[in-house]
């Protein structure tokens, strides 16, 4: 999670949070608070005196996590918020990438040690692991992220990662500082979409509906979209 004056962005896993984040501390008007567990490690690139970090909360908050963190700090409510911004992934692609992930090295060695049973069912066919594997971060989807009281709040902005290099820059410009825009960076781009649609029978399909249930019966996403 990331916030200044006006601002937050709430980091959901799998929806390249990682080059927001990056955008976001180059380019927010300062000062600008950088909240995870690792946020101390993330600080020499990034000026201090623009950028503070806080490791009071994990890096995956949800917005009500996040606003009781905020009010803890400075005692600011989500009405104080010009725009509440989280990125949201098509259910077949987040649910792929998940299970890519967990199929990397580095990363089934890191896994396998505090969630072994995740990276068996990596290393098992999709059906299986979308069925049993939960979600990125345990027991949250994409829209507990960002509802309050089961509602998106009138200031929350969801952006599209299929869209996410164009949209970020035009929806953070009334909170970005003076001076030249530090690209958005491109990196971790998926290239799976040949392999994923071979993957999503009639089965699959059904049963990442079932997990996403709001994202495709509020029409964030549609079912069709391969």
């Amino acid at each position: 999670m990331i916030f200044n004056e006006n601002f937050i962005f709430i980091h959901i896993g799998k929806t390249g949070g990682m080059s927001c984040s990056e955008y976001l501390l180059n380019n927010l008007k300062p000062p600008v608070f950088n909240c995870h567990v690792d946020a101390l490690k993330e600080v020499v690139p990034y000026n201090p005196k623009d950028v503070t970090p806080l490791t009071g909360i994990g890096r995956h908050s949800t917005l009500a996590e996040a606003l009781r963190f905020i009010g803890r700090e400075n005692g600011k409510t989500l009405a104080d918020f010009d725009k509440v911004i989280a990125v949201v992934r098509h259910p077949y692609s987040i649910e792929y990438s998940y299970y890519q992930h967990l199929r990397k090295p580095q990363i089934k060695e890191r896994r396998r040690k505090r969630s072994p049973h995740l990276v068996d069912l990596a290393e098992g066919d999709f059906k299986t692991f979308v069925e049993h594997a939960g979600y990125h971060r345990d027991g949250a989807s994409q829209d507990s992220f960002f509802l309050i009281d089961g509602e998106i709040p009138n200031n929350v902005e969801l952006l599209k990662f299929e869209e996410l290099a164009t949209a970020l820059p035009i929806a953070i410009a009334p909170f970005r500082k003076a001076g030249p825009e530090h690209p958005f960076p491109h990196r971790n781009k998926s290239k799976y979409q040949t392999e994923l649609s071979k993957l999503l029978t009639p089965e699959v399909e059904e049963l990442i509906y079932q997990k996403h249930r709001f994202m495709f019966d509020n029409d964030i996403y549609q079912r069709d979209a391969k």
